[in-house]
């Protein structure tokens, strides 16, 4: 899992080294909150986009609150 190592926001660079931490130990696909069916695989594609993302800086990208329903 990615290292996140953010200076301008280190609390979250720090939570997100926390959960990269605690998902990477997860087995292949495993289905963490079967009631959302939330899946390891899909912590491990968050994660790698808000890595992806961090690297590539702030510029463009919009901000979505986590409530955002569709």
């Amino acid at each position: 899992m990615a290292a996140f190592d953010d200076s301008a926001d280190p609390v979250l660079g720090a939570a997100c080294n926390r959960l990269a931490s605690w998902v990477e130990p997860l087995p292949a696909g495993i289905v963490i909150d079967p009631a959302s069916g939330l899946s390891e695989a899909d912590l491990a594609l968050i994660l790698r986009h808000l890595h992806a993302t961090r690297r590539q800086g702030a510029a463009g990208r919009a901000s979505v609150p986590l409530t955002a329903r569709d």
